[in-house]
């Protein structure tokens, strides 16, 4: 699947840190996912609130892939990028690109999938339909079940 700037309807400001940078001079690979995760927990935030995590409802990533296009350098001011594209029965696709502020392309792009997980059982659970409209309207409306529930 194809993504443009505009499909992306969540962003996350990320400064970069001194510690970030490693002896090539450019931010390490490794640092990327930490940042993918800052983005990842301010979209779950912003669009599930306190939802997450309520009577055990969690999700986990059971899957990610990271694409490295061009180098994150110390003086980049950057973002990540974040949007849910796919909704399972439990489970989740979301695809980030970490770009330069003004930049149409990714420096980075990581395409996860997520898992519904119930904590008191340690066990996959089917995603709340209350979950699944809340992803919808952070997409405007976007997204469709992969599946007939």
């Amino acid at each position: 699947m194809e993504f443009k700037i505009e499909d992306f309807k969540h962003i996350t400001p990320v400064q970069i840190r001194f510690n970030d940078v490693d002896a090539l001079g450019h931010v390490n690979n490794a640092v990327a996912q930490e940042y993918f995760d800052l983005g990842r927990s301010g979209y779950l935030r912003d669009s599930l609130g306190t939802l997450l995590g309520k009577d055990g409802q969690h999700l986990v990533i059971v899957s990610f892939k990271t694409d490295f296009h061009r180098q994150i350098m110390p003086d980049d001011a950057i973002e990540v990028l974040t949007c849910v594209y796919k909704l399972g029965n439990k489970s989740l696709r979301m695809i980030q690109w970490i770009v330069k502020m003004g930049d149409a392309f990714p420096l980075v792009s990581s395409d996860s999938v997520m898992a519904g997980f119930y904590i008191p059982d340690e066990s996959g659970m089917v995603l709340p339909d209350e979950w699944r409209n809340r992803f919808n309207q952070m997409e405007d409306g976007r997204l469709t079940p992969e599946i007939n529930r």
